[in-house]
């Protein structure tokens, strides 16, 4: 890698590439990366990386054995006259560990790997007391100097970027410490969020609760362990490049590109909106959530094969049970529609997708004009036949018992409502020794565990509501 020496000094020497390391590691991963190209001074320095995440981390007990060990290393490069204190070492131990998961997450998951970080206390405010501007400009440079990171200081106003050597890379193998050794750990502060709004934005302060402690305590057992877990997707090697060109697709053209999918994000979050406990409360966070639905058949828990399960209509058929009323056996089957499905050799449920997008858009929604401009389905449609505004009457009159609910704005009450069942669901699997996944009112385990999972959610749904849910 080109490293212009007049940026740090003479006496900083230049590491090579860590293609050798690459190759050795992860032979695939090298033959389907890009190759490191030898730029100019200028050129290099525009390069960007990916921005360093304090989440970021080590599985143990790979983790502590291996941040000890290049904390010894770097020492006689730091120049300390006395020792530190226990509360300086405590930090600089986190802040050294948490420099090499990001160069290692760069190095296994992104091309190029370097990591984007800022040399100056100015960026670092309301950030942990390790993560600081002076901290982290003496520990990169003892990283550095003892040979273990290539750095570039950026420019003003600009990024620093570094990354691993094969020094490093081999000193991580020495110690355990692979791609699988990387994880992301949020903290207990960040489990339970509060949105002013009903996007994601500005935080509301709260003061912390009964009910917020034990949302917190929950999450946070569950999330250790799902550390314990090895979640994954069983892909083969042509259907894993064609999800990276996908993801790489979708990204600035500017920015690092995919060589492996990375899938360190495990640990769950509830995320409340508009300043109001009552309202949202779902939990996010798992890269399970986010991935197109067409990938979820091929996530693997413990390499085992998965099952996913979910509550049928679960947003309007707690409309009707929290009435005590009965819901109709399918509430997005419309007559008129269905005959004339039935009459025009269309398919049975043609125009389901397009009925449930503008159902749910009339339940979460306050106006009724806007509800039904809501985007529907790819591909999905009320064309030739109907319009929109026919469909809307159709749905209200369908569910008249319940019509005084649509354009209440009750969606995010009602996933109030899921999310404390998914919760319960999760928590209560994780006591009998099985790993549920929740993708809001559906959940993922592994196929031998599928009875286990219809049950849990049967019976926590009808403790709840007083009525069998149907579960899908």
């Amino acid at each position: 890698m080109f490293y212009d020496k007049t940026m740090l000094g003479a006496d900083y020497t230049a590491s090579p590439a860590p293609v050798d390391a690459l190759q050795a590691i992860y032979p695939e991963i090298a033959s389907s990366s890009a190759p490191i190209a030898q730029s100019s001074p200028t050129a290099f320095r525009l390069a960007r990386g990916t921005w360093f995440d304090e989440g970021l981390d080590f599985r143990e007990p790979e983790g502590d054995a291996f941040t000890r060990h290049i904390i010894g290393m770097i020492g006689p490069f730091e120049g300390l006259k006395i020792g530190r204190s226990a509360i300086k070492a405590e930090n600089h131990y986190i802040r050294v560990r948490k420099l090499l998961a990001n160069a290692l997450r760069c190095f296994y998951y992104y091309d190029p790997a370097l990591v984007s970080f800022f040399r100056k206390a100015g960026r670092f405010k309301d950030k942990p007391l390790w993560f600081t501007g002076t901290g982290m400009r003496c520990a990169t440079d003892a990283l550095f100097k003892a040979g273990l990171i290539d750095m570039t200081p950026g420019q003003p106003g600009s990024a620093s970027t570094y990354e691993a050597t094969e020094a490093l890379l081999f000193a991580a193998l020495d110690f355990g410490v692979t791609e699988a050794s990387l994880t992301y750990r949020l903290p207990r502060e960040r489990l339970v969020r509060l949105y002013e709004t009903n996007r994601e934005g500005p935080y509301a302060d709260f003061d912390p609760t009964d009910e917020t402690r034990q949302s917190t305590a929950m999450l946070e057992t569950f999330n250790g362990f799902l550390d314990q877990q090895h979640i994954a997707l069983d892909l083969s090697f042509a259907e894993r490049a064609r999800v990276l060109r996908g993801w790489n697709y979708q990204r600035p053209k500017d920015m690092p590109r995919y060589h492996m999918p990375e899938l360190l994000r495990t640990h769950l979050y509830r995320q409340f909106n508009n300043g109001s406990f009552e309202e949202g409360g779902r939990l996010y966070g798992g890269w399970w959530i986010a991935i197109p639905a067409y990938l979820r058949p091929t996530i693997i828990i413990n390499d085992q094969p998965t099952v996913e399960l979910d509550y049928s209509g679960c947003a309007i058929r707690m409309l009707y049970h929290l009435r005590g009323k009965e819901c109709p056996d399918d509430p997005y089957r419309l007559e008129e529609i269905a005959a004339f499905e039935a009459e025009t050799g269309y398919r049975p449920g043609h125009y389901r997708e397009a009925i449930k997008a503008l159902t749910q858009a009339r339940i979460n929604g306050t106006n009724r004009d806007k509800d039904m401009m809501c985007d529907l389905p790819d591909g999905a449609s009320f064309s030739p036949r109907f319009t929109r505004d026919q469909v809307t009457t159709m749905i209200e009159a369908k569910h008249e018992a319940i019509a005084d609910a649509f354009g209440s704005g009750a969606g995010l009450r009602l996933q109030r409502m899921d999310s404390d069942l998914a919760l319960t669901i999760v928590t209560g699997l994780m006591e009998k020794g099985v790993v549920a996944l929740p993708i809001h009112d559906s959940f993922i385990v592994q196929e031998r565990h599928k009875e286990k999972l219809f049950q849990e959610m049967n019976d926590r749904y009808k403790d709840k509501f007083g009525f069998n849910p149907v579960i899908k």
